[in-house]
């Protein structure tokens, strides 16, 4: 199935006092930010509607490879009808489009997937997201639904012309709260740039709720808020000295580590997942939990603290070093090649263990231990 992208920015964003797709978050025009949306998934087909300050939209994205088409009448037509003068150009070209406004720009590849794969089982005319049970962008719309939609009158706008459909469309669950921040006023802008340019500072609840919706068992949860509880303490200690753990972001690395525990490869595939639902930096320390690049052992950072913190629990325990790695070489001790590997962790684990101490002292990991057991 073919899907192209259709982006509406042509209004004079007159509300907010600014012209929204020249906005900047994360040092980047929001118009960018919507078109790479659609991009991270493939959709590379995209028309763009512009009006108010057209030249300087044509200048911004003349390398971005999209489709530019020019609403004469921007000043006195609604998003509706630039809705339709996009369409029209693109309805005989494509299967399916992808629909965002232009201050809708922050959407996870992990959720233009889902709605990709929806879309693509030709089932439904219109697959939506949705963000705990509220609908938000984009729609994907089926050609279906096109003629309908080009001779609709407009009166209530796109959702006014989609609702004819809404027996034969569907909602997708994502956790992608981006989903439903679109942009009207000045201060509607400045929660949307502070929530982005700080999505990776999770909450717990963010990050349960991400366990939850991906069906994590309490048994795995609960051993990700013991690493995360050792992680806490040792970075908390190690910053007294050196101050190199950002805090914030081993919280939410060691409560998501194991998302994908319950499948083979749960290291690489967790990684990926975070990444497609916009976490870049916490995928990276997912990404090393299980195993470390050489070069990494005798660093003391985030990727460092997280692997050796997995490495003292078994479910939701703290467990000595010596004892868990002697029990897993007994285990294997027929096996030369698993052995290998377990004996390649212990020592990492004991390296990384003695880098601690090194900065933290023996008496203050000595008391942390104590802690972790419970003492």
């Amino acid at each position: 199935m073919k899907i192209n992208g259709l982006i509406v920015a042509a209004g004079l964003s007159s509300r907010m006092k600014d012209f929204k797709p020249l906005m900047k978050i994360d040092n980047k025009q929001l118009i960018l930010h919507t078109i790479n949306s659609l991009k991270q998934s493939g959709i590379e087909d995209i028309t763009i509607i512009v009006g108010y300050r057209k030249d300087d939209l044509e200048e911004l994205l003349k390398n971005e490879k999209v489709n530019i088409i020019f609403n004469e009448n921007f000043k006195t037509t609604s998003m509706y009808d630039s809705f339709k003068l996009g369409l029209k150009k693109i309805y005989k070209k494509c299967d399916a489009i992808a629909f965002l406004p232009g201050d809708v720009g922050f959407v996870s590849k992990y959720t233009m997937d889902l709605l990709i794969k929806e879309i693509n089982k030709n089932e439904n005319k219109i697959v939506y997201p949705t963000y705990k049970n509220k609908v938000g962008h984009p729609p994907i719309i089926s050609a279906k639904c096109f003629d309908y939609l080009l001779n609709y009158n407009g009166n209530q706008g796109l959702k006014g012309g989609m609702e004819c459909f809404k027996k034969e469309s569907i909602k997708i669950s994502t956790p992608d709260k981006f989903i439903l921040f679109d942009m009207d006023y000045k201060e509607d802008f400045n929660k949307v740039k502070n929530s982005y340019e700080n999505r990776e500072i999770l909450s717990y609840e963010d990050c349960i709720n991400l366990l939850d919706y991906f069906d994590l068992p309490k048994s795995i949860v609960k051993h990700c808020e013991k690493v995360k509880e050792i992680c806490i303490d040792l970075s908390e200690a190690i910053n007294k000295y050196e101050n190199c753990i950002n805090i914030d972001l081993i919280k939410s690395a060691a409560l998501l580590h194991d998302i994908k525990r319950l499948e083979k490869e749960h290291d690489k595939k967790g990684a990926k997942l975070l990444k497609d639902l916009g976490y870049d930096n916490i995928s990276l320390l997912v990404k090393y939990h299980m195993k470390l690049e050489n070069y990494m052992e005798d660093e003391i950072n985030e990727k460092s603290i997280l692997y050796f913190a997995d490495k003292l629990v078994i479910g939701d325990e703290f467990e000595n070093i010596e004892k868990r790695f002697a029990e897993k070489i007994k285990k294997y001790d027929a096996d030369d090649a698993i052995k290998k590997n377990i004996l390649k962790k212990y020592n990492t684990t004991l390296k990384i263990k003695s880098n601690i101490i090194s900065i933290i002292g023996e008496v203050e990991y000595d008391k942390l231990e104590e802690k972790w057991r419970g003492k």
